[in-house]
Order: C-alpha cells, then structure tokens, then sequence
C-alpha cells in the first residue's frame, strides 16, 4: 500500500501482506524494550490461572509487527499522523501467525501529496482479526518526470 504514490491510490484499494509467527522471542525481546512484564505475557504458570489458558502476546506487540510487514519504499510514507480505533479484538498466542489486510478509507490532499485514512485489520491464521484500526499517513506524490507536461524539461 505505502509502496505507491498518493497519486496512485484510490479509495476502496485494499491489499493483503505477507505473514509473521509471533514467537516467545518476539514477547521476550518486546518486554524487554518496553518494561511491560505482565505475568499473561510472561508468565506461563499465572497464564493457566486466566480465562486464555496461555500466554497472549502483547496487542501493541502484535500491531507492531503488523506495520512492519507493510512494504515503505522511499518518498512515499512523509509521516506517521496518528491512529484512531484501535482494538484488541481476540488473543494472538504464542506460535500464530499475524498478516495485515488495509484498505484505503478516506484521501485529503495535502501537499505535496496527501492524507491516506486506513483501515487496518491484522488477522491469524484462523482468519480471525486480532487488532483493527484506523491509520492515518501522509503520503507524498509522485516526483515530475522529465520532459513530462509541466515537469521540468531536458535541454
């Protein structure tokens, strides 16, 4: 999705992106940089105790790892704007694998490009989401090509 110009996306595009399996060494590590140590991330035995009967990965973990398996090619993503709806909606456990599907919802232009709104859903492999959002970008637009009507022009 961000691999295109703001130019090039139309409202309703919608794409589907390659998967990851979140293992106890993505948790270990996530831990580890943001101090949450909560005993149903960490702790195996407390995790029994709870209504999921195992340890959960953390959500913001696992949104995280879901941008990272959006593609971002140079010139196009300007900047992160901000997140809104973000949800939690089922577990993601140990050992399932996450993929992002976005749709482009909403374009404002802003120069020099625009604002993308998008819908975000990251599912496991059951098709089940796991967390949903709405992600606003904005994405820059295409450079002029030369010799292009008023683009810059080769002498």
């Amino acid at each position: 999705m961000f691999d295109r110009y703001y130019d090039e996306l139309e409202i309703g595009d919608r794409r589907e992106f390659t998967g990851l399996t979140i293992t106890e060494t993505h948790v270990v590590n996530f831990a580890g940089v943001t101090g949450d140590h909560f005993g149903l991330h960490m702790d195996a035995e407390y995790a029994k105790s709870t209504p999921f009967k195992q340890r959960v990965a953390h959500g913001l973990l696992v949104l995280s790892c879901g941008a990272g398996l959006i593609p971002l090619l140079p010139g196009r993503v300007l900047a992160f704007l901000g997140m809104e709806e973000v949800k939690f909606r089922a577990p993601c456990f140990f050992g399932d694998t996450i993929h992002p599907i976005m749709e482009v919802l909403e374009k404002k232009d802003k120069a020099p490009g625009g604002v993308v709104t998008v819908g975000e859903e990251i599912l496991n492999q059951r098709g089940e989401v796991v967390v949903s959002a709405r992600i606003r970008i904005w994405v820059g637009s295409a450079p002029a090509v030369q010799g292009a009507p008023g683009g810059p022009r080769c002498r």
